[in-house]
């Protein structure tokens, strides 16, 4: 009988994961204040606890508890959709490079490398300043500076993908049954598509394990820095950097900083042990 994939797993790690999941995505519908509501006179409350405001307010009466929770929606949303984004471009271009090998593997290794030398934040602020000149073209697709952002930053982290799925590939392409199917006289898309891709998907689910939190903290340090998720939008990112500017000595609001900190910290903790477990399971089959 097979283990399951998570049993090694915290369960308080799965359990963080699928709360804050479910909390995010039931967040309009949940009895929290608007996260965008302004009340001056409740500014800079500290954390209660057990009564509103569940984690205090910040420097303009707004919920933290409500901000966070839509921070997660955002900071989430951008992780998945980065790391699928990476996944689509980084496993067939992985699984390619090792079915043809020769020169067409090293020729196109050579140039993974080369992107994988430029610093992530330069090819972020090129995209995100090459594709802003076209905001309005984009606009009349439904297309935002988010969406951007997020095919943005998926696209940093395919090159690590494509590494994983070309070492995958070439142990695939050893194999007798990829060897009987070049005999036989098979294409190599029809090779690619029902042995090479196939064979990968599980390698894909810990490959969008380990690049989730890589995006999710790329995301947050862009946004820190002011070059990732703009306001009226929320992400965890924009909230630390709120925080960090709010902090004062001479008013003790640290909890502006140390719950989005807090927030961030935990649920990358927690999709790194899930990842960690996932691939001891199936190094193990």
């Amino acid at each position: 009988m097979q283990r399951s994939l998570l049993k090694s797993t915290p369960k308080w790690a799965v359990g963080f994961l699928l709360l804050l999941s479910l909390a995010a995505i039931a967040a309009p519908w949940l009895p929290l204040a608007e996260p965008g509501t302004m009340e001056l006179e409740q500014r800079l409350q500290p954390p209660s606890w057990l009564q509103a405001p569940v984690l205090g307010t910040d420097a303009k009466g707004r919920d933290l508890l409500a901000r966070t929770l839509w921070g997660a929606r955002i900071s989430l949303l951008i992780g998945f959709l980065g790391s699928f984004v990476a996944l689509a471009i980084g496993i067939p271009y992985g699984a390619i490079a090792g079915m043809l090998g020769g020169r067409a593997d090293r020729l196109m290794m050579r140039i993974a490398d080369f992107l994988e030398g430029i610093p992530l934040a330069v090819v972020v602020l090129f995209l995100l300043s090459v594709l802003q000149e076209y905001r309005f073209e984009l606009a009349e697709f439904g297309m935002g500076r988010i969406h951007i952002f997020f095919v943005a930053v998926g696209f940093l982290f395919w090159l690590p993908t494509a590494r994983i799925a070309r070492a995958q590939a070439l142990r695939i392409r050893t194999t007798a049954y990829v060897e009987a199917a070049q005999l036989a006289g098979a294409s190599k898309f029809w090779i690619l598509r029902h042995y090479f891709l196939p064979n990968l998907m599980p390698s894909a689910l810990v490959m969008l394990g380990l690049t989730l939190p890589r995006v999710i903290l790329m995301e947050a340090f862009l946004s820190f820095l002011g070059l990732g998720v703009e306001a009226p939008a929320i992400s965890w990112g924009l909230l630390a950097s709120d925080g960090l500017a709010a902090l004062n000595p001479l008013v003790d609001c640290a909890w502006l900083l140390m719950v989005p900190a807090a927030a961030l910290a935990l649920t990358l903790l927690s999709l790194n042990l899930v990842a960690d477990s996932i691939q001891e399971q199936l190094q193990d089959r």
